[in-house]
């Protein structure tokens, strides 16, 4: 079984710090594999565990960490997707995924639900519906028994179970089972493992397929608000007289 999984690396939750003066994050905060995608990856270890075949990691921007850990957990091979254009909006960075898809012919894609930078939640469903595939969302259980899926799905009122045959597209959540860390042998045989380098124009894109649909505007934090004032174990009386004159303090009394 030909298993893809798609990894997208992200500024470090941990770490992110905002400067007002750019209207951008502060530069130089370390990158790390967004963390939707590695219990996706543990997923497709385990699927492949169970079935055989191979496991494709593929990111879309540069994603040098963390395809190389996604290999030392296991992955066979990678491909990062990059250039002029790459990463753009969700439908951009789905539609240069869905012309190397197109290529793989996976029987199985496996995805975070979102990023923790964006947190969109879009790639997954936008290349399910470019490859015309079914899309499962939500995902926090799977079984895969006579050549079709078991899934447990994550919903608002509880838990929905159903069932799914490849090829499909299928979104993780962290309820699924703990990512592995990579042992000191999978480092090392990562270094082994192949990474294919590949641009819009290898995937025949046109400056034209790669033009976003949404523009960002910058990033800006929320007004703080001011503390309210609290008046408790004071006399009625009294309790009404500050009121008043907080009311007053603020042109708030005709």
């Amino acid at each position: 079984m030909k298993i893809v999984v798609l990894l997208k690396e992200v500024p470090d939750p941990n770490a992110v710090r905002y400067d007002p003066r750019l209207g951008d994050l502060v530069p130089g905060i370390q990158r790390v594999a967004n963390e939707y995608d590695l219990y996706a990856l543990e997923a497709a270890l385990r699927l492949r565990e169970q079935v055989g075949g191979e496991v494709i990691v593929a990111s879309v921007g540069t994603a040098r960490d963390a395809l190389n850990r996604a290999l030392a957990m296991g992955a066979d091979r990678a491909v990062n997707l990059e250039g002029d254009g790459l990463p753009g909006d969700a439908w951009t960075t789905a539609r240069a995924l869905v012309a190397w898809l197109q290529r793989e012919q996976p029987d199985v894609i496996w995805c975070g639900q979102e990023t923790s930078d964006s947190g969109t939640g879009n790639v997954g469903p936008a290349v399910a519906a470019q490859l015309d595939l079914p899309l499962v969302s939500n995902v926090v259980g799977w079984e895969f028994r006579d050549g079709v899926f078991e899934i447990e799905r994550e919903i608002e009122d509880g838990h929905q179970f159903q069932e799914v045959a490849p090829p499909v597209v299928l979104c993780a959540l962290s309820a699924l089972p703990q990512p592995r860390l990579p042992t000191l042998r999978g480092i090392m045989d990562a270094r082994r493992k192949p990474v294919e380098h590949l641009t819009a124009a290898d995937l025949g894109l046109s400056d034209e397929a790669l033009q976003p649909l949404v523009q960002w505007e910058g990033l800006s934090q929320p007004v703080a608000k001011a503390a309210g004032v609290v008046v408790q174990d004071v006399p009625p009386d009294e309790a009404v007289e500050r009121l008043l004159t907080f009311l007053e303090s603020r042109g708030l009394l005709g």
